[in-house]
């Protein structure tokens, strides 16, 4: 009897990288021609937004497919425990053979040692590298091991928190957005060339079996540092750089204000030039792809955990409230297979995706998984989706944070009462906080109303009668 081979799916999962660093979302200067051309024949989310504006509560949801106050992680630095229900483990028995790269983030960074054992979290294969260069980790010592005289090159200096653990400090540069730097070892000893060598070895022992892979390409780039290699720094012109957009009310941080705006445009260079580190890295994926025949039958996701504020609003790195510029991230689905180019603008959340796959790889979407499948969208079969989508942030016994947003507005508040509201239709930069204007009154109680359902939702899945009274 003759059988149909499921998919195979590669995740190719970036960390902190903004919607606009891609030509493929309107940057006329972005040198991304790879994963633009996953775009040009793929399916492109205008609308797609991340559970949350930091990195372990965002890749949960993604992976597992439901809300953070669902599954309980609301902030970097929990254990996801070995329990959780993710993608990997709904796929191991339908016959795939399941394997991480590079970064996952379900463990936190600072205390641990990362020479340990990693949990393998249900995949096959895991080679983890959360946090490259500031570690003894396998990125490190892999490079130790092939170039030690590369070594040095690639170390950056420990995250504040690591400091706490008293880990060791194998370098001075600082590792904030704006103090970017040029990768100093060689280029093909970079964290990203290293998940690329990863992925292609594991794509060439994967070529003749039978069984359908999942495979995650945790890419650490974009994120902090910006440390590109120099031949994609010599990309750009600086004087292409935008500047970041910051509206009257908005406070600068108060180690950003004395950075100018050609400063500015330096460090945006920098992470542009990191951005297409990584779009040449995933050439080299997608080009191993056909060389081992697994390309026509490989549903290929680019994605990232949340954006980077680079000057916006006066910030760095991510966070609350969740703006689009942090929470509006690129997502692309390619499978010409099955999927015939098209770009949609309806609201798409990151808990849509785990259950996508399983609909495309044609295994049941079982009812805990609170996301819903873009299977119909994407085929034609209905042009709505959703209509609002939710972002949280929290801590244990600390600060709640809750943003929502449809088409025309964006709401925000916390516990301690904090409220803002933007008008997405006339401020779509989300400059300007409307919250106790009396003209958008009416408009801030549909809002706090639509937070107040969505948060049960959320928060209270498959709450149903089990038992006979």
């Amino acid at each position: 009897m003759n059988t149909i081979k499921r998919p195979n799916i590669l995740l190719l999962f970036t960390d902190q990288q903004r919607k606009d660093s891609l030509g493929c979302y309107g940057n006329p200067i972005a040198i991304t021609p790879n994963i633009d051309k996953l775009a040009d024949t793929g399916a492109v989310f205008e609308n797609y937004y991340t559970q949350s504006p930091i990195c372990m509560p965002s890749r949960v949801s993604l992976l597992t497919g439901k809300y953070c106050s669902a599954h309980g992680i609301g902030t970097n630095g929990p254990e996801v425990p070995d329990s959780m229900l993710t993608i990997q483990k709904r796929l191991k028995p339908y016959g795939y053979k399941t394997a991480n790269f590079g970064k996952l983030h379900f463990l936190p960074h600072s205390y641990r040692d990362h020479r340990d054992k990693h949990p393998d979290f249900g995949f096959d294969e895991h080679v983890i590298s959360d946090e490259p260069g500031c570690y003894d980790d396998p990125y490190s010592q892999w490079v130790q091991h092939v170039a030690p005289e590369q070594l040095e090159g690639i170390r950056t200096s420990l995250p504040p928190e690591a400091r706490r653990f008293g880990k060791p400090e194998y370098s001075q540069q600082e590792r904030e957005p704006q103090n970017p730097f040029i990768f100093e070892a060689d280029e093909q000893y970079t964290h990203s060339s290293y998940v690329a060598e990863l992925t292609n070895d594991f794509l060439e022992r994967n070529e003749n079996n039978k069984n359908p892979f999942f495979c995650i390409s945790g890419f650490y780039a974009p994120h902090t540092p910006i440390n590109p290699p120099k031949r994609f720094l010599d990309l750009y012109e600086i004087e292409h750089m935008s500047k970041p957009i910051l509206g009257e009310a908005e406070d600068v941080m108060e180690s950003l204000r004395n950075i100018s705006p050609l400063e500015w445009q330096r460090i945006k260079q920098f992470y542009m030039a990191l951005v297409s580190h990584v779009d040449d890295c995933v050439g080299k994926i997608v080009d191993k792809l056909k060389e081992t025949n697994l390309y026509d039958n490989t549903i290929i996701v680019f994605v990232s955990d949340h954006g980077e504020y680079l000057g916006d609003h006066g910030r760095v790195q991510k966070g609350m409230p969740g703006e689009d510029v942090i929470t509006n991230v690129p997502f692309i689905i390619h499978y010409p297979k099955a999927l015939t180019p098209n770009r949609f603008d309806q609201l798409v959340e990151s808990v849509d995706w785990l259950p996508t796959m399983l609909e495309m790889a044609g295994i049941p979407v079982a009812n805990d998984i609170q996301g819903k499948s873009l299977k119909a969208l994407l085929q034609g079969v209905t042009s709505t989706h959703k209509d609002l989508i939710i972002t949280e942030q929290f801590e244990p016994h600390g600060l709640r944070e809750v943003s929502v947003r449809d088409k025309q507005y964006r709401y925000y508040s916390n516990s301690e009462g904090e409220e803002l509201l933007f008008d997405l239709q006339n401020d779509s930069h989300e400059l300007n906080n409307v919250a106790k204007e009396q003209s958008h009154s009416d408009a801030l109680s549909k809002m706090r109303f639509k937070m107040l359902q969505k948060i049960q939702q959320t928060a209270y899945p498959n709450v149903e009668k089990i038992f006979e009274y």
